[in-house]
């Protein structure tokens, strides 16, 4: 089942703090779409103020701005002012650190045509686009507001959901089941693009925001929709009063998902083949880990869910994916990750602050409850453990996690294990042993993933090599040289930040590939990594060891082949090294 949550205000939000700790639940955010608010901007940084004092618990949402929200509008102000807000709404979500943010469709039923419905699709597919990309840590949610059928939700679904993983429909159940449309085709047409559910009681006239089963809805019906087809998507209880969340949140789980407990089993079969089928098709280790990680979260239900490697070289353990969470970096040997991999053993606990292992100073930041662990070492095809699996926080009526629950994490765990240690034995194909950083091999791969895809935009590269290596080599040794080729490379790659990838061309030659740099700042690069090696000293067993390095560097052409670009790279280092070595070359003469 999928996270559960409940409307928030912070006027009240030590009482809603309260209750989404005493059912587990998350936040949905309800206090920036109206326009007196967004355009105070002591007022915004005051309302999340009061929650960053409170805590936003973990997998919360927030409502964007709703009125008037147009951004298909045929008048070009209203297009703007839309888009304003919208932003507005997204910049907000990324302070609080929430995982979506929900719009209406603002769709008009009565303007109903082909001519409008196109206008819809095309307008609304174009800016979301922009916002996508904009904000890839957000997920954007369109609900449907008055849409009179799900065609149109549908249809920029279409266009929109495969190419980015950030988006998706909230579909509001109260609204589609007052529409003429049966309820039924919501859920077939929609079902695929769903990820988030809005659920609150009416009398099938009109939108009344009461608690579950106060009305008219049939929520056995809806029971078995969710169970069938919707049951990883979160559910927002939409009622803002605290004592109809409690109301609504108790009904759903007496009344509704225990008559649905049989369904749900099934779904979760039906769920791994899903993933089953997504994994054939991924290539890339990122999204596999990823898939196999929210694989595992989904067989145990639980909140969240990680997948750790244990890098040896650097005494550690880091997330390969963190779901839920950002990336996080623990030393080796600490906590219930740590005892797990140490000890090769698997770990189930239902109190963790009653267990030494367990590092609580991380949820006393956060403001976030552990409340049950699983944690299993992850091994490789000889049985030695090179990572773990943990989830967290069992959803649904159990609240701790059981043997079944080992047994269904075994299949993620061992998925994971096999993917991770193929991918290291890939990447050790493509790193070069003494410095770490990419061979030759690993460069046409990252050209080719990363480089080609900005050639248009400006791309650019510096070859570079060491001065006078072979002396160093004769009077210091060999050991000496390799001191100073990891010495230059630890350079590169603080010296780079990001900004691209340093390799090692071979011998005593580099690469440095910048996907992201035009010419004139790849230059600029150059010349301060010039200027950094020039006033550093290599020390090797007592003996300072002073080098300088020369460079040559040129945009990349996208009409050329990776040879051919850098082979004309080279020119301008070979330029450099006959005209006096320990210098730039960023220009033809």
């Amino acid at each position: 089942m999928g996270r559960m949550l409940i409307v928030s205000r912070a006027d009240q939000l030590d009482a809603y703090k309260q209750l989404a700790e005493e059912y587990s639940v998350g936040f949905e955010i309800n206090d920036f779409f109206a326009p007196e608010v967004l355009d105070d901007e002591d007022k915004v940084n005051f309302i999340i103020k009061q929650y960053e004092n409170v805590g936003v618990p973990e997998g919360s949402t927030m409502h964007g701005a709703f009125y008037d929200v147009v951004i298909f509008s045929e008048d070009e102000k209203i297009r703007a002012i839309a888009k304003q807000r919208m932003e507005q709404s997204l910049s907000i979500a990324e302070r609080l650190h929430v995982r979506a943010v929900i719009f209406h469709t603002n769709i008009t039923p009565m303007l109903s045509g082909e001519v409008y419905n196109q206008s819809v699709i095309d307008k609304t597919c174009s800016y979301l686009e922009e916002l996508l990309r904009s904000h890839p840590d957000v997920d954007i949610y369109m609900e449907n507001m008055f849409d009179a059928d799900p065609d149109i939700l549908v249809q920029i679904s279409k266009k929109l959901f495969d190419s980015y993983s950030n988006f998706g429909i909230c579909l509001d159940y109260a609204h589609a089941s007052i529409s003429p449309t049966p309820i039924s085709k919501w859920i077939k047409a929609l079902f695929p693009y769903v990820k988030h559910i809005h659920i609150n009681d009416n009398d099938l006239q009109r939108d009344l925001h009461w608690a579950l089963g106060d009305g008219q809805i049939d929520w056995e019906l809806f029971g078995y929709y969710y169970a069938k087809y919707l049951s990883q998507c979160s559910l927002l209880i939409e009622t803002t009063e605290i004592d109809r969340q409690r109301k609504s949140l108790n009904y759903l789980r007496e009344q509704v998902f225990c008559k649905n407990e049989e369904l749900l089993a099934e779904n979760m079969l039906e769920q791994i083949f899903h993933y089953m089928t997504q994994l054939a098709d991924e290539k890339g280790f990122t999204a596999t880990i990823r898939l196999l990680t929210d694989m595992g979260r989904t067989l145990v239900n639980s909140e969240r869910a990680s997948f750790w490697y244990w890098d040896k070289k650097q005494q550690q353990y880091w997330t390969l994916a963190a779901l839920g969470s950002g990336k996080i970096v623990v030393p080796e040997g600490a906590g219930i990750v740590g005892a797990s991999i140490v000890n090769n053993e698997i770990i189930r606990i239902d109190d963790p602050y009653q267990d030494k292992r367990f590092n609580p100073e991380v949820d006393k930041e956060t403001g976030y409850v552990t409340k049950s662990i699983l944690c299993m070492p992850v091994t490789n095809t000889q049985g030695n453990v090179i990572g773990a699996y943990q989830a967290i926080n069992k959803l649904g009526k159990e609240s701790a996690f059981t043997e079944r629950d080992v047994k269904r994490l075994t299949l993620a765990a061992i998925y994971c294990g096999k993917t991770l240690e193929s991918h290291m034995l890939y990447h050790e194909a493509q790193v070069d042993q003494l410095t770490g950083l990419k061979n030759r091999r690993g460069f046409y791969e990252y050209y080719s993933d990363v480089v080609e895809p900005q050639l248009r935009r400006g791309a650019s590269a510096i070859m570079c090599d060491i001065d006078f290596f072979k002396k160093v080599n004769d009077v210091y040794g060999h050991n000496a040289g390799d001191a100073v080729l990891v010495h230059v490379s630890d350079i590169l790659v603080d010296m780079l930040k990001g900004r691209g990838e340093a390799i090692r061309w071979g011998g005593e030659e580099f690469v440095l590939l910048l996907p992201e740099l035009k010419e004139e700042e790849a230059a600029k690069l150059a010349e301060d990594i010039r200027s950094r090696v020039e006033a550093s000293v290599c020390v090797y067993e007592d003996i300072d060891i002073h080098i300088t390095m020369s460079f040559g560097v040129r945009g990349l052409e996208e009409e050329k082949n990776a040879d051919a670009n850098i082979e004309a790279v080279d020119m301008r280092l070979y330029k450099a090294k006959t005209t006096g070595r320990n210098k730039v070359v960023a220009a033809d003469e």
